[in-house]
């Protein structure tokens, strides 16, 4: 391709260094081959450095022959320079884009006439784009808000090659890296500091441009030392003795600081917006304007600090150089459709209806949302074979992978030969163990570097949370590219198999509509004054069905209630039965309904008064029936794993696998009876399907 790249950016010394400048400066150390570059000769010159990079120098966009475009910065001032280019169809047009928040923050951001203007003719400009490169799925979620069902390719950002291989000195201080804009919320950190007696004893360093008075007002809360504006050098010494790292942004796109301080092996402890949500999974966060629980996190998080350094030592290592500037230029190859005009077409390999299993209804909702974008070919059961693969008439060959022997072909087919993975699962064990002990306990040897015997195989079928593998290795190995629905795993296979997976959240397969509870328990007979507890799914181990049952004894001694399984039994139900009638509870417990049919599990879903769904084992879990209980507006109370990766509002009640906790979280529920309404419509809006669908063809044609 002939790539232009506009260095514009580069030219103006308020980007060159960290946020947009660290990116455009990454991508075009990446860049594959010759490519030339818009400057603009009223400004500064390039720098050195970045000069010799460049094969061609062009001062305006009159550039015949060009096919690709590359604006690392298109919200910066002057987009009218680029318009020849985007105005042009031969040319395929491709932004970075790293926030809206000027535009969502209009009052602190664009109160002057000419900053309204300037920004305002960016976001027309940005309509004429092909492919959007966001920096995070927070941005393209906000990017499709307010541009539609654009293609676009979350890339990330860089981390700067400076904070790789930070040696640990004798942590001495807690550490912000800062600056002068508003949003960088330096006075919570403040605030948090001098108000209380364990914290204001250690030092305190805000770094980046502070004005006199921003100075003066943290001065006035607690005791600061300012440095301002650091080196390379001096920044990676504040972070080799930092005890922790405080991001307490009111808003971001993308936050180097967050990752940096994971690279560092530094406690990060970031403020609970969504761009931080991304990169940290499980936090620590604390509200952004709330003082007094920042102080709270920092004193928890000093006091479990070797943990937290732990819990969050793989988050950074999908954000390299390499890793980021791939994902850029990979995006900018358009597949043979699209190079068409046409409708992308995609082979879809996975179960479907009437499989008894959860992926095949969650396949069957994707590929209805999958075919208002492509055309998409569905093998499933005989139907599967190695044409959907070999052949080329595909644009994509997407398979669908679960935890069971189900999935045995599919999985045999793309080790073969390749394609695009969803996996449904954080773990492969049961579909490594349906091969057989030996088979299991060789994969598992490969990946954890040690001899695994067969026997440990046997104890981590029986119980997950002594398992230690995940079986992902041929997997990570084949797929192009690998997709999780929880960050979990993308982190585990980076660190074990140094494979960068992709992580799509989880989306909404069903509708509900208000619920007929009467209606409903009349259907089932359930006694309509009764108290409804409802867990689904097949009935197995790792479901946490005897921590189940233990709460349900303790809840009963208190109320009328009564708890149903709803689901298939297994070859485990009879022991939870037994376990039942030594608990005293098995009048009061149903453990199975039989596999249900859609409107039997509407129905129950509408009968009960709350959900219980719970697993064992390592995270990365994701429940599907969990999810169905959202979208249904019924509390429901579940492990941490499985909340946590569904981005769960508040009526889930996050819980251990610790039955008087599991049990006081249910009497809460029945207490309360919250009102779902207002949180279940945002949380259907943010999770339909339509952009699970759209995101996900994105990752495939990319």
């Amino acid at each position: 391709m002939s790539l232009i790249i506009d260095l514009r950016c580069l030219q103006d010394a308020n980007y060159y260094e960290r946020g947009i400048g660290n990116h455009a400066r990454n991508i075009i150390r990446h860049a594959p081959g010759r490519f030339v570059g818009l400057i603009d000769p009223t400004l500064p010159p390039l720098p050195p450095e970045m000069a010799a990079l460049v094969s061609e120098v062009s001062p305006h966009a009159y550039i015949p022959g060009a096919s690709v475009l590359l604006n690392p910065s298109p919200m910066s001032p002057d987009q009218n320079f680029l318009a020849r280019l985007l105005t042009d169809p031969a040319v395929l047009k491709a932004a970075c884009v790293h926030d809206f928040i000027p535009y969502d923050d209009q009052p602190n951001y664009l109160t002057h006439p000419i900053n309204r203007l300037e920004y305002f003719s960016a976001m027309a400009w940005l309509k004429h784009y092909d492919v959007f490169l966001p920096n995070s799925v927070p941005t393209e979620t906000r990017l499709r808000e307010l541009y539609g069902n654009v293609r676009s390719a979350v890339t990330g950002v860089a981390l700067p090659p400076w904070v790789l291989g930070v040696k640990s000195a004798a942590p001495r201080h807690i550490l912000m890296i800062g600056g002068d804009d508003w949003r960088k919320n330096p006075e919570v950190l403040a605030a948090a500091h001098g108000g209380s007696p364990v914290l204001r004893h250690i030092p305190l360093i805000i770094t980046g441009h502070v004005s006199p008075a921003l100075a003066a007002r943290l001065q006035a809360l607690t005791e600061v030392e300012l440095p301002g504006r650091l080196s390379n050098e001096q920044m990676r010494d504040l972070y080799a003795s930092a005890l922790a790292v405080v991001t307490p942004s009111r808003a971001e796109g993308f936050s180097l600081p967050v990752l940096e301080a994971c690279a560092a092996g530094v406690p990060s402890i970031a403020s609970d917006i969504p761009a931080h949500r991304a990169l940290l999974p499980l936090g620590p966060f604390f509200a952004p304007e709330d003082a007094a629980g920042l102080a709270r996190v920092l004193e928890d998080t000093l006091a479990r600090r070797m943990e937290i350094i732990a819990a969050q030592a793989g988050l950074w290592q999908e954000f390299s150089e390499a890793n980021v500037a791939a994902k850029v230029f990979a995006a900018l190859a358009p597949k043979p459709a699209v190079a068409r005009g046409a409708k992308p077409r995609i082979a879809m390999l996975t179960p479907m209806p009437p499989e008894k299993t959860g992926i095949a209804d969650y396949s069957a909702a994707t590929v209805a949302a999958l075919r208002l974008h492509a055309r998409v070919d569905v093998f499933s059961g005989n139907a599967i074979s190695a044409m959907a693969y070999a052949g080329s008439k595909f644009d994509a060959v997407l398979s669908v992978i679960g935890n069971s022997p189900l999935h045995t072909e599919i999985y045999d087919l793309t080790l073969r030969w390749g394609s695009a993975v969803l996996c449904h699962d954080a773990r492969l064990l049961g579909l490594a163990t349906g091969r057989g002990l030996t088979h299991a306990a060789r994969m598992a040897s490969a990946e954890l570097g040690r001899a695994v015997s067969e026997a440990e195989i046997l104890v981590w079928a029986e119980d997950e949370s002594q398992r230690e593998a995940s079986f992902l290795g041929e997997m990570a190995r084949a797929a192009r590219p690998l997709i999780f629905h929880s960050r979990q795993p993308v982190a585990l296979v980076q660190e074990r198999f140094g494979v960068a997976a992709r992580y799509l959240p989880f989306a909404l397969q069903r509708q509900f509509a208000v619920l007929d509870r009467q209606a409903a328990r009349s259907a089932l007979g359930i006694n309509p004054d009764e108290m409804l507890i409802v867990s689904f799914g097949f009935i197995t181990r790792g479901k946490g069905i005897p921590a189940a049952l233990a709460a349900f004894a303790k809840l009963r001694a208190r109320m009328d209630c009564r708890l149903v399984f709803a689901g298939e039994a297994t070859e485990h139900t009879a022991s939870f039965q037994v376990l039942a009638e030594e608990l005293g509870i098995a009048p009061f417990v149903r453990l199975g309904t039989g596999f249900l049919a859609e409107a039997e599990y509407r129905a129950w879903m509408a009968a009960a008064d709350a959900a219980l769904q719970l697993r064992e084992g390592p995270p990365g879990n994701i429940s599907g029936t969990l999810q169905d209980a959202i979208s249904a507006g019924l509390p429901a109370v579940a492990s941490h794993d499985l909340a946590e990766n569904l981005a769960a509002p508040a009526y889930v009640k996050r819980v251990g696998n610790n039955p008087d906790e599991i049990a006081a979280a249910l009497a809460e529920i029945f207490r309360t009876r919250p009102d779902t309404a207002a949180e279940r419509t945002a949380y259907c809006t943010a999770h339909g399907m339509d952009r699970y669908a759209a995101a996900l063809l994105a990752m495939l044609l990319t």
